[in-house]
């Protein structure tokens, strides 16, 4: 270890489920800490590869193939064993699994324990088709007794609906999934006719997040336009959920599918931005998404693409400062076509979003809450 990495603050970052290069871990708190020049950050995660540490940033596997429940295990002495070898100051968990080895080692270790809170883990559960009602109720009250007992010097909450469903969790910093780049340089524009249009619909694919519907939605939209294109591309948590995906997809050539049961690397979904013209969200109205600000929203405004969105009064707050979009209903098929024809009348980007749809607006208060620790 050099003199300079010696003098530096350690922090780890750690997840079971992530990848050891998350988008939010890796890609934004991590980066924002790393800016600053006084800390030594670390980063613990799947990987399905092996990873090169670099200068003041190491990696570590939580496990590296298809998360088994003897695999999840083995993660939890994976982070015990990376807990001692590292010491931080600074020790930042993203998931629930591993809060009560972070409060036991605390005692130990002396580190500030902040707990990065990137879903309402008990209410999600309803979003999972596969889990029984009972399965649902014992992870619930699992997961609460896990959140409950840890002892949390900061909660980093990814939206700002979680102060209000969670209220228990203070102190608390509201950090949303903002777009952790630049803001492309666009003026408006209107999407010009022609004879083909395309679409993207990326990040995880669930049954709750509408991919199915938006799938049924774009083979109307093939009646007219044939020649339309429809690129998938995401992360497919649910292996009985891929498998209705491919069926779905079958026969409609236009329909690029590109799903896994791993995560995606971010680089790939922002990559296929600038190739579409239109992001679709066709998120279900369910109590577990409608107060969300997802993370797509922030990219697609940064980024200059116009998005197709389910109606939802917080998503349509978002775009209307900037005309980022419209909303759809995805399951009106007989006035599919009408509704995108209206989609084309539509001048987007009339203004820019501004910084604010970006993580370094957050940037300032994220590091004056891990210094004040």
């Amino acid at each position: 270890m050099s003199e300079k990495s010696a003098s530096l603050t350690p922090v780890l970052i750690a997840s079971s489920l992530k990848p050891v290069k998350d988008t939010r871990a890796w890609g934004k708190l991590g980066s924002s800490l790393q800016k600053t020049g006084i800390f030594q950050v670390n980063f613990m995660g799947f990987s399905q590869n092996p990873q090169e540490n670099c200068k003041d940033e190491n990696l570590y596997p939580s496990f590296s193939s298809q998360p088994t429940l003897g695999k999840r295990v083995l993660s939890q002495v994976n982070f015990s064993r990376t807990l001692f070898k590292l010491r931080p100051k600074i020790l930042i968990v993203c998931t629930y699994e591993y809060l009560s080895l972070a409060t036991f080692f605390k005692r130990i270790l002396g580190y500030k324990l902040i707990y990065d809170v990137q879903e309402n883990y008990v209410k999600n559960l309803e979003l999972n088709p596969t889990l029984s009602s009972t399965t649902k109720r014992k992870t619930g009250k699992l997961i609460s007794w896990m959140e409950r007992t840890a002892k949390v010097d900061l909660y980093l909450l990814a939206e700002k609906c979680y102060a209000e469903e969670m209220p228990e969790k203070s102190p608390f910093l509201i950090l949303q999934n903002k777009y952790e780049g630049e803001i492309a340089p666009i003026a408006p524009f209107r999407i010009p006719r022609k004879n083909a249009y395309s679409f993207l619909i990326s990040g995880t694919l669930t049954p709750a997040f509408g991919t199915l519907e938006a799938i049924h939605w774009f083979r109307e939209i093939l009646k007219k336009f044939p020649a339309a294109e429809l690129k998938i591309i995401g992360h497919c948590p649910l292996a009985d959920f891929q498998t209705t995906l491919q069926k779905a997809c079958e026969n409609t050539p236009q329909i690029q599918l590109q799903s896994s049961i791993f995560p995606v690397p971010h680089e790939q979904i922002i990559a296929a931005y600038p190739t579409v013209d239109f992001a679709i969200l066709a998120y279900q109205n369910s109590a577990a998404v409608k107060d969300k600000i997802p993370t797509k929203l922030f990219e697609s405004a940064a980024l200059g693409l116009p998005v197709l969105v389910s109606p939802n009064p917080k998503w349509q707050e978002f775009l209307a400062p900037f005309s980022g979009g419209i909303s759809i209903d995805f399951s009106d098929l007989g006035n599919a076509l009408k509704n995108f024809e209206a989609a084309l009348q539509l001048e987007y980007f009339s203004t820019s979003p501004g910084e604010s749809v970006l993580w370094k607006s957050q940037h300032e208060k994220f590091i004056t809450a891990i210094t004040s620790l």
